[in-house]
C-alpha cells in the first residue's frame, strides 16, 4: 500500500496478488479503495459491482462444468489467467495515478 498527501493507494502488485488470492471479488473491492482515495465515486461502484458479477460469472460456469473437465483443468490455470487481467486493467485504468503517487 502507497501512502502519498495523506491518501493510501494499493500498488498494483498488490492489487494483483490480493486478485491471485481472494479472486475478481478481492481485485474490485482494493480497485474500488483506489477510485474513492482519488476521489472517483462513480468508477469505484463500477469497480465492486464488476467484481461481483465476474465472480458470479466465473462460479456458475465452474459448476455447470462437468467434473471430468473440472478436475483436468490446473488448479492455479484459472487465478493466474484472471490476475494477468486484472493486472493489465489496473495498468491501464490507475497506470498513470498510481505511478505519480509512487
Amino acid at each position: 500500500m502507497k501512502e502519498t498527501n495523506s491518501k493510501k493507494l494499493f500498488s498494483q502488485k498488490g492489487i494483483a496478488i490480493a486478485t491471485f488470492f481472494g479472486g475478481p471479488l478481492a481485485a474490485g473491492y482494493l480497485i474500488r479503495q483506489n477510485f474513492i482515495s482519488l476521489g472517483k465515486e462513480r468508477e469505484g461502484l463500477v469497480s465492486i459491482i464488476l467484481g461481483i458479477v465476474i465472480t458470479t460469472v466465473i462460479f456458475s460456469l465452474l459448476f455447470m462444468l462437468p467434473d471430468n473437465i473440472v478436475d483436468k483443468i490446473p488448479n492455479q490455470l484459472l487465478p493466474a489467467i484472471y490476475t494477468a487481467i486484472i493486472y493489465a486493467i489496473v495498468e491501464s485504468v490507475q497506470g498513470k495515478n498510481l505511478k505519480s503517487h509512487k
